[in-house]
């Protein structure tokens, strides 16, 4: 029990400092945009077109991961923020997907542990931890409570090991991103390059993630409600 217990602590502790790192970030660069006024979308259909990447779709992205590369469709999807901005923050979140392009082009195998990694932590993040708030109600906290912490810990411990492959598709991404020539200044390539790297540890935590989209769908609702009554 206090062996599971602390290992979930040292999860949570991990995926609430990366998660607070990108946000910080994140947040400084979303003020500062490209003199050019390329958006995301362009970025990324720029990059892939200086390595000679062709066939892959840039969309809107949606649902609990907005910003994503999935290699089987070979399709990247950017949030409508980014897919139509300007940003620091939007063209870095770009560059980030167009550099698993980049790793799947070259044949960079660890990019599908990523990509698994990344979709078990949305999808069980959340059952699990439900799974343990309901054992503990129900007493079993010596018994399953342990378990389903263990387990949503090792799914984060999954999530952590795979984020050098993260960390290498920002890497491609800055290599072939300084080739197009679209960020001029150093404050251009500084900013969008500190995003990229703190983008790394933005998808530790399927609970954060589940939060934010719940923020992004409910709130603009709920305020369109209460508008009209």
């Amino acid at each position: 029990m206090q062996l599971a217990f602390l290992i979930f602590m040292v999860a949570l502790a991990v995926t609430m400092w990366g998660r607070s790192r990108f946000q910080k970030i994140y947040r400084q660069e979303l003020g500062n945009f490209l003199a050019s006024g390329v958006t995301g979308a362009e970025l990324a259909e720029r990059m892939l077109d200086t390595r000679g990447i062709s066939g892959v779709e840039i969309v809107k992205g949606w649902g609990l991961l907005e910003d994503y590369y999935d290699p089987r469709r070979r399709r990247i999807g950017l949030a409508p923020r980014h897919f139509q901005g300007s940003s620091y923050a939007a063209l870095a979140m770009a560059a980030q997907q167009a550099g698993k392009v980049i790793q799947h082009h070259e044949g960079h195998r660890p990019m599908w542990w990523r990509h698994q990694a990344v979709s078990w932590t949305v999808h069980l993040s959340l059952p699990l931890l439900l799974a343990a708030a309901v054992t503990l109600a129900l007493g079993m906290n010596k018994t399953l409570f342990p378990l389903t912490l263990l387990a949503w810990s090792l799914v984060v411990g999954w999530n952590l090991l795979t984020i050098p492959t993260e960390l290498d598709a920002g890497e491609r991404g800055k290599r072939v991103l300084s080739e197009t020539g679209l960020l001029r200044t150093l404050d251009e390539r500084v900013g969008v390059e500190r995003v990229m790297g703190a983008a790394a540890t933005a998808q530790l935590d399927g609970v954060a993630m589940l939060l934010a989209w719940a923020r992004r769908k409910l709130l603009p609702w709920m305020r369109e409600r209460m508008g009209s009554e």
